[in-house]
């Protein structure tokens, strides 16, 4: 008696509670506070994790600079979406460009 089973070998199973959807901030740069007033309903270390797990497979980038908070602790570290940031990038060099250009000419 031969019974086969089919077993898709690209899903996985994931043991535990199913994620929380978060709503990010996508088109400008923003801080973890930023995100728990627009994710009230969401505790604070998933949405940390979130932001980790971001930086891990490279869909957020962490910006050089800070926030001051005027609090004492830790400042508030800024986080962008990459495209975003590499799109600002770009930007930002052909108009580096485009000014040395000018200058040059005139």
């Amino acid at each position: 008696m031969n019974t086969t089973s089919i077993i898709n070998l690209n899903t996985k199973s994931k043991a535990g509670r199913p994620a929380k959807d978060v709503s990010l901030i996508l088109n400008k740069s923003f801080t973890l506070k930023d995100l728990q007033s627009k994710n009230p309903e969401v505790k604070s270390i998933t949405l940390r994790a979130h932001i980790l797990r971001g930086l891990k497979n490279g869909s957020l980038t962490k910006l050089p600079r800070v926030v001051e908070t005027g609090k004492k602790g830790k400042p508030a570290h800024i986080f962008i979406n990459t495209k975003v940031y590499k799109a600002n990038l770009a930007n930002l060099a052909k108009t580096k460009v485009a000014e040395a250009t000018e200058v040059v000419t005139a």
